[in-house]
């Protein structure tokens, strides 16, 4: 049973024209992962009693990932909108895979179209109290190398999205504080702030969350840069609800530096049966 939950209220809109009024549905930070963003998965929660109680590190593992996690294989379609400050778009199409294997996600990630992004592909390898491993096979040059370092803060392919965006930050790099409860729009929402260390693997001083109470959806983020000023803000705006578990299908993410915007729209998530390994290998970006 698939059903439509929209995120987005009058009273906060990300952009002109969108009145667009919440009901109850969920998702995470930092961001969770474009298995958070891209292939937008989020369990739901078991129970949710005495939640007013939870502390700031409950909330955001509840809103990371969650006991409710059950399916083990996806495949996403998605389309990635970059609209500049002038107006100019961009539309680039891809297949997004993952799955949880060990309790760690292992994605890969293939673009479609247009035809000079064909065939690029990302694979991401979450390791636990780490960085992701993280290769790129670049198609008009047909070879894979691996993302490391300050590469990690690059743009990807484009996006306002960098390639530590698309992995959640290590525990021993963030530390989470709960700020007091507020609302947006007419919505509760708990408020976590997590603060990077120093030597975190992106270029992140804070983040600031709204989760909205009744289900853990990351309504609102905000990235602050190392000097402390708001970078970019991203939105959930709309979810749904497929076999139980809710699945982001419209995320959008400012820059407030430069005015630039990239939307995110997940057209269609099947579960999977079993993976095999040899689809989550750098060897395997280099075959469609």
């Amino acid at each position: 049973m698939m059903t439509d939950r929209t995120m987005t209220t009058k009273d906060d809109l990300p952009y002109p024209g969108s009145e667009r009024a919440p009901r109850a549905g969920r998702r995470g930070t930092l961001v969770v992962t474009l298995l958070g963003l891209a292939l937008g998965l989020a369990p739901g929660l078991r129970s949710l009693a005495r939640a007013d109680d939870l502390s700031a590190d409950e909330i955001a593992k509840r809103m990371i990932r969650g006991d409710a996690f059950t399916w083990e294989s996806v495949e996403a379609t998605v389309r990635m909108v970059l609209t500049s400050k002038t107006g100019k778009r961009k539309e680039r199409a891809m297949v997004i895979v993952g799955r949880s294997k060990d309790g760690l996600m292992q994605t890969r990630l293939r673009f479609k179209s247009p035809s000079d992004v064909a065939g690029t592909a990302l694979l991401m390898l979450e390791r636990k109290n780490e960085p992701a491993e993280q290769y790129i096979y670049l198609s008009g040059l047909r070879r894979t190398r691996r993302i490391v370092g300050r590469e990690r803060d690059g743009s990807f392919m484009g996006s306002d999205f960098t390639y530590a965006d698309m992995q959640p930050p290590a525990k021993h790099h963030a530390t989470n504080k709960r700020l007091g409860d507020d609302k947006v729009g007419s919505t509760p929402t708990y408020v976590i702030e997590t603060i990077m260390s120093k030597d975190a693997p992106n270029k992140y001083s804070k983040t600031v969350t709204w989760v909205r109470k009744t289900d853990f959806v990351a309504m609102r983020t905000r990235f602050y840069d190392r000097k402390g000023k708001l970078h970019k803000t991203l939105y959930t705006r709309r979810v749904k609800v497929i076999d139980g578990t809710t699945v982001v299908v419209e995320a959008r993410m400012e820059n407030a530096k430069t005015g630039h915007v990239t939307e995110l729209f997940v057209d269609k998530v099947v579960k999977k049966d079993k993976m095999s390994d040899l689809m989550f290998t750098p060897n395997s970006l280099e075959h469609d």
